[in-house]
């Protein structure tokens, strides 16, 4: 399985509760908001995550193990409702989770990324009339939701392109290719239709232009016996 990142200006990402209970509370995704990945869209299908229940999800820094604030079933509350992935980390005194915390709380962050993969059978691939693809993610599983210092990328940026899964890749670039063989066999089929046109009509001249030589043959011949 390949895991996948998704990077985004997370929605009412903030630090609450208080000075003796700390927390971090957010949606690490939204659904049906279309993305521009760069070669294709992205949308994610409302309540997309079957095992929140049985998943091992942890709460980070930056997805990074070292620096774990919390995880499921220990301090880490994760719901889906109709806006999106709800996320509430109850924070312990580590140097991290206090530096997280603070930094939250006074702005220096206000990102977030969450970490799956696609189960089988869990996305759907469909053509847009620009010809882009829209990948709609529907069964996924979630491995961690993290708070990151990364920006949100833009949908043309080389970071977003990273995150793509190798066999979308591919099936992107198959697609590039038949839309490219198919638009040059139509040339191809276009060109020889005006050749065999002009063929026709070099035909239709050459026969329209000997029938009036053989009449102007035939004239001078029956002025000639006139003599």
């Amino acid at each position: 399985m390949n895991k996948e990142l998704r990077y985004a200006v997370a929605r009412e990402l903030r630090a609450s509760g208080s000075d003796s209970e700390k927390k971090i509370t957010g949606y690490a995704c939204v659904w049906d908001t279309t993305t521009d990945i760069g070669t294709f869209f992205e949308r994610i299908a409302p309540q997309p995550f079957s095992s929140l229940d049985t998943d091992a999800v942890v709460c980070s820094f930056n997805h990074s193990d070292d620096l774990l604030l919390g995880r499921a079933g220990v301090n880490l509350e994760l719901s889906q409702d109709e806006v999106g992935l709800r996320f509430s980390c109850t924070l312990n005194e580590s140097s991290v989770a206090q530096d997280v915390y603070k930094n939250l709380k006074s702005g220096i962050l206000s990102e977030c990324s969450f970490a799956f993969t696609v189960n089988q059978g869990g996305e759907t691939r469909t053509t847009l009339p620009d010809g882009k693809m829209l990948r709609t993610l529907t069964d996924l599983k979630l491995w961690d939701v993290s708070v990151v210092t990364s920006p949100a990328y833009p949908g043309t940026s080389a970071s977003a392109r990273n995150v793509v899964a190798p066999d979308i890749a591919a099936d992107i670039e198959a697609r590039k290719a038949t839309t490219l063989a198919a638009d040059v066999a139509a040339r191809k089929a276009r060109v020889q239709v005006a050749v065999d046109s002009h063929t026709d009509w070099q035909r239709t001249q050459v026969s329209a232009e000997m029938a009036a030589l053989d009449e102007q043959l035939k004239t001078r011949l029956e002025f000639l016996k006139t003599l």
